[in-house]
């Protein structure tokens, strides 16, 4: 597979990530309701929320954070034809963290791997817009 190919499958990826907390929110949603644990009052005020519903509601807020910062990375690299085996690395590795973060976000809430996975992820996307900064200031490209 070239570069750009596993950039797009990385990119997939996030978005798959970000559909199946969707679906896990749904669900544990729908079962708080079912059960009687919340009543419609809910679908207006988030506090009402049970915790392990709002740890997947706030997880999936999460996907619309720094994850924005790596898709316009790898929309921006792959538009100016700049995809390095660093960068495919940087994206599968920012995935990865955003995975181990996903999971122990909705499942255990362990605060350390939390914040280790997520820092992980932030410095990912960092150096991922480092290099494409410095590949425009050493080609002229923008």
């Amino acid at each position: 597979m070239t570069n750009p190919q596993l950039l797009v499958l990385a990119a997939g990826a996030q978005a798959l990530l970000t559909i199946v907390v969707l679906l896990v929110l749904g669900a544990r949603r729908r079962t708080a309701y079912k059960t009687g644990k919340v009543g419609k009052e809910a679908m207006l005020n988030d506090r009402v929320w049970p915790p392990y519903v709002l740890q997947a509601s706030n997880n999936y807020k999460n996907q619309f954070e720094i994850p924005v910062l790596f898709f316009a990375a790898v929309a921006t690299v792959l538009a100016i034809q700049a995809a390095t085996v660093m960068f495919v690395w940087l994206a599968w590795g920012f995935v990865a963290t955003r995975i181990v973060h996903s999971v122990c976000h909705c499942g255990s809430n362990n605060l350390p791997v939390r914040f280790i996975s997520f820092f992980a992820s932030v410095i990912a996307v960092t150096i991922m817009w480092a290099l494409l900064a410095a590949h425009a200031f050493s080609t002229g490209t923008t």
